[in-house]
């Protein structure tokens, strides 16, 4: 049987499915090595495909129940282009993986040593006009407070990104937020309520923490990037 093809340029495509207990937000770069059966077919496949059309899909599971055959993954997840593949001498793979457009599951597919799925990209959210620049900057703000609360040491000037989409996927992936909250920010197909989530959930999170003694000191990932 042939291997799916795939591209994000068509408005519905078949995709390899790479199921985590973890969210892939637009422009999260995400290092992952490879090493069960399954996925070491799937880094095959994806090296032997130009770099240009290396893609698979990350989609957040479920912890399963006691007992359950199956896991549970979300429909919405996120497109992850390859930016890097190589074959380490214990026969597992590393691949560094940056986050893409987002997309739905149509079907899944079990006909592959891994999961396929069809998908259809979600489009492009729209870019936030400038009335409502008071949101980036309440943002922002609200952000820093909880970074300083967490023990980071903040600018003076904040070294967030003043675009909007970039500032709330980045507080998305470094924010310790649940899984299923930063799912539903994912899930969330405008820029201007995601930020209004995300708002309410520092809000929330500064008055924890603002009652703490004593916190763990927070540092995001080094190797969290974004484009």
């Amino acid at each position: 049987m042939s291997e799916p093809e795939f591209t994000v340029n068509d408005p519905i495509l078949r995709i390899p499915l790479f199921p985590l207990a973890t969210v892939l937000v637009p422009g999260l770069v995400m290092p992952l090595v490879l090493f069960e059966p399954k996925y070491l077919k799937l880094a095959e496949h994806l090296s032997d495909r130009e770099e240009t059309d290396r893609y698979f899909g990350i989609v957040k599971t479920t912890p399963k129940l006691i007992g359950a055959s199956d896991i549970s993954i979300n429909t919405i997840g996120t497109v992850a282009q390859v930016q890097s593949l190589g074959l380490r001498s214990d026969e597992k793979w590393d691949l560094v993986a940056v986050g893409g457009r987002k997309f739905k599951i149509l079907e899944i597919h079990q006909d592959m040593p891994y999961l396929t799925a069809d998908v259809q990209i979600l489009p492009d959210e729209t870019e936030l006009d400038s009335a409502n620049d008071l949101i980036v900057e309440s943002t922002i703000a609200t952000f820093d407070k909880y970074r300083s609360l967490l023990g980071v040491s903040v600018a003076q000037n904040s070294d967030l990104p003043s675009d909007a989409q970039t500032l709330s996927y980045l507080i998305t992936a470094v924010a310790m937020f649940s899984l299923d909250e930063k799912q539903a920010l994912l899930e969330t197909h405008s820029t201007h309520k995601r930020l209004s989530r995300i708002n309410r959930i520092l809000t929330r999170e500064i008055s924890l923490l603002s009652q703490l003694v004593c916190f763990p000191t927070f540092e995001p990932d080094s190797r969290i990037s974004f484009n």
